[in-house]
């Protein structure tokens, strides 16, 4: 086989475009992977030489997902095109590509085919111009249509589905560096006490999951974080996403910045629930404002005589690799601390007057998603320990760091 043509957008496919508008349907996570990864799984079980993947709009981040994705000799190419067509039309416009052996998938979807042998014996001549949903085969002038069964997503709730019964199905292949009990673990994952998890499982990389969390039948994506007391039952986790303590998420989605009902369409805004317990509001707050400005007045006055010395140089040289892991930019923020402009640690995902951030002190390459699960955490948990623990991590962090490090903070 030369090429395989995915054309996801045969339908309007608008509720991607509500519920999930940074996102193309290639980059859709089905099951802890890229739904465009079971596309390339695909063509190279196919044995094909090219895969030509479309969409009615163009999406760099897709485009640079492929690109880490390059296989051998497999060819991928992305570009807008296709959506409410026929295939036979789709097979005009696209002739050079296609040419006279192509293997095309008409609408976002995934055969239940075990084998290339399987898909192959399930072609039929196809009698109209393949207007409808489904696999077809264009073999030397002539349109074939696979009468084999496959998962459909077409709507909110079916995407939802899908991601289950992939999960359950053997076939394909999931994401995991380990699988016990049919939990599938990424890499570098914390699972703290008395967590009770049951399969089908899938933790992604870099996953979270804090002490006492029940979670089955679910997906957690790539650098989530779970809290704690959390039950997570037959539901979607979104990579980089902070799950609040003790919530009950059932049959739902979770994003970033929402919760999705699939069954209902229902959202709930992450801005509406996220902060009703927040510790910063109770009675030991005026505690942990204290701490800080005792933190402060410690940096301020150790730092005062270094920092006179040289202020000429760092005048001169703000940005020199020294100055930065001296944390001397640092030093004004001490004070703006004891005068209540800023705050010590951010304690509020929204605050942009802070010195030290609890990102920090897990990586100097965190992108702002990742800093802001870590933001969530701090606000649910700060205390006068966590608080001095932030501080000294993040200044061992840049005063251990390397050139390269920061190039790439």
């Amino acid at each position: 086989m030369k090429q395989l043509l995915v054309n996801p957008y045969s339908q309007t496919q608008e509720w991607c475009k509500d519920y999930f508008p940074d996102r193309s349907l290639g980059m859709m996570p089905v099951a802890g992977r890229c739904a465009a990864e079971y596309f390339i799984d695909l063509a190279l079980r196919c044995e094909a030489g090219a895969l030509l993947l479309l969409g009615p709009t163009y999406n760099e981040h897709l485009a640079e997902l492929l690109e880490e994705y390059q296989h051998g000799e497999l060819a991928l190419d992305y570009r807008k095109g296709g959506g409410h067509d026929t295939v036979r039309h789709l097979l005009e416009v696209y002739a050079a590509e296609c040419g006279d052996d192509c293997l095309i998938l008409h609408g976002m979807l995934m055969p239940k085919a075990h084998t290339f042998e399987e898909l192959q014996n399930s072609f039929v001549p196809c009698e109209d111009d393949g207007s409808a949903d489904g696999i077809y085969y264009y073999k030397d002038g002539k349109l074939l249509k696979s009468n084999i069964e496959f998962y459909l997503i077409d709507s909110l709730q079916s995407y939802f589905e899908v991601n289950f019964q992939v999960l359950n199905d053997d076939f394909y292949n999931l994401p995991g560096y380990s699988i016990t009990d049919n939990i599938h673990t990424g890499t570098n994952v914390v699972i703290k006490n008395d967590c009770h998890l049951t399969g089908p499982l899938v933790l992604g990389d870099n996953t979270f999951i804090e002490a006492k969390s029940v979670i089955g039948t679910a997906v957690i994506g790539e650098r989530a974080l779970v809290d704690k007391g959390c039950a997570v039952e037959h539901s979607i986790i979104f990579d980089r996403t902070y799950v609040a303590g003790n919530l009950e998420i059932k049959d739902k989605i979770v994003t970033p910045g929402r919760i999705i009902d699939p069954y209902t369409g229902g959202v709930l805004e992450r801005n509406s629930f996220s902060y009703a317990f927040s510790p910063i509001q109770n009675r030991s707050a005026w505690v942990l404002r204290l701490w800080e400005h005792f933190i402060a007045l410690g940096l301020a006055v150790a730092g005062l005589v270094p920092y006179l010395l040289l202020m000429p140089y760092y005048l001169t040289h703000k940005k020199s690799h020294w100055c930065w892991k001296l944390s001397m930019d640092r030093y004004p923020g001490y004070w703006a601390v004891l005068f209540f402009r800023k705050e010590l640690v951010k304690s509020h995902p929204a605050n942009e007057h802070f010195v030290f951030q609890m990102g920090e002190i897990y990586g100097l390459q965190n992108t702002p998603a990742q800093r802001r699960i870590y933001d969530y955490y701090y606000h649910y948990h700060c205390s006068c320990f966590l608080a001095l623990q932030v501080v000294l991590r993040s200044l061992g962090k840049r005063g251990f760091a390397t050139y390269a490090e920061r190039k790439k903070s």
